[in-house]
């Protein structure tokens, strides 16, 4: 995000991070409290939130800027005076992170209307209010009442720094021989992501008689899941140039990714699929930034493998349908779903507000 700012959005001030000593006990207090049998956030409380605004308020009155951009920064701006204009950027709201990590299950009452009151008066602070999804926006609307004109949506991009041309992404797609199959599973959460999901489907196509194959990337299955056609790569590192290319590999000579995810904020894994033109099927578990029949085909959140066995075996028996969706995902890609289509976007909601902010500041000065 900060590069794509700086490339598209003029110049950046860093802000943070700021307030680490609050932070870290803030997390001692919750350990402790765990050890009594409460769950609680430490990040979303109304005590950090005060701690953290004045702290970027000093901050604030030895720097001239514009704007605020604060991307999942609820805590930090749902106090903060200013007469700056703030722009929140999220891809989920409190309510679903609840259920979204494991290490918030079963949180108590008290944390989780921390969470809502911090997040809540965060909401009503920020000038205007971006999300990654139309699902994430929908869910802010209902939880809190937000107003639809303060709202919009810009998805994130893919991280990828180099992506291959079209050209060679349809070269590759061509040759996919006729009696195989490769998967590939990427995600670090085996059982949120819908690990068994891509296991069973590839297990069904063998069944079928198909020589289906799947590689899962970033996770361990559980147990002892063992069996022909399954390779597991625990963990790539992006930052290692062996691995990146090691992943690079993967998405372009795989034949299809599925991401059967049962909850999901975003999966910016779904826009490197795209960028790769890999024919993705994915489920409507969350915020997944797939168009169905566009740059992937969606699944119900609790679609069996049988069925996504289905959705391959007939794009495998058709490869203009195939095809097509290597050139709309990569479309995708190319048109909305990388980091510089993401920081134009943000260019433009920053010069509206700060259009608003200098017409509404001209009224009141009229009027006075």
């Amino acid at each position: 995000m900060l590069r794509s700012l700086e490339r598209n959005c003029g110049e950046i001030v860093p802000l943070g991070p700021a307030g680490r000593s609050w932070l870290v006990a803030a997390k001692a207090a919750a350990r402790l409290l765990r050890l009594a049998g409460r769950n609680v956030d430490p990040t979303h409380t109304q005590f950090l939130s005060k701690a953290w605004a004045g702290i970027f308020e000093r901050k604030l009155a030895h720097t001239d800027l514009d704007v605020i951009f604060a991307p999942v920064a609820s805590t930090e701006i749902a106090f903060l005076e200013t007469s700056l204009p703030i722009i929140y950027y999220a891809d989920l709201t409190a309510g679903f992170f609840i259920d979204y990590a494991a290490s918030l299950r079963g949180i108590s009452p008290w944390s989780v209307e921390q969470m809502k009151a911090v997040e809540g008066r965060a909401l009503r602070r920020a000038d205007q209010l971006v999300f990654a999804s139309q699902w994430a926006a929908n869910r802010a609307m209902k939880e809190y009442g937000v107003s639809q004109e303060k709202i919009s949506v810009v998805p994130m991009g893919a991280n990828l720094i180099d992506v291959p041309p079209l050209d060679e992404i349809l070269a590759i797609r061509k040759r996919r021989s006729a009696g195989s199959c490769r998967l590939l599973f990427i995600g670090v959460d085996w059982e949120r992501k819908g690990g068994a999901t891509a296991l069973a489907a590839m297990r069904e196509l063998r069944a079928r008689g198909v020589n289906a194959t799947l590689t899962v990337v970033g996770c361990m299955p559980p147990g002892n899941v063992e069996g022909n056609g399954l390779e597991v790569v625990p963990f790539l590192d992006k930052a290692v140039p062996e691995q990146r290319r090691r992943l690079d590999q993967l998405l372009l000579e795989s034949d299809f990714m599925l991401f059967p995810t049962r909850r999901e904020a975003y999966g910016v894994v779904c826009c490197e699929a795209n960028a790769f033109g890999l024919p993705l099927i994915a489920s409507d578990g969350g915020g997944v930034p797939v168009r169905n029949g566009e740059n992937g085909i969606l699944l119900r959140a609790e679609a069996s493998g049988h069925e996504y066995a289905d959705i391959i075996q007939a794009l495998m028996s058709d490869s203009s349908r195939y095809l097509e969706f290597v050139r709309s995902g990569r479309s995708a890609f190319d048109s909305r779903l990388n980091w510089d289509a993401w920081g134009k976007s943000m260019a433009e909601i920053f010069r509206c507000v700060l259009s608003r902010k200098s017409a509404a500041s001209e009224l009141q000065s009229a009027r006075s």
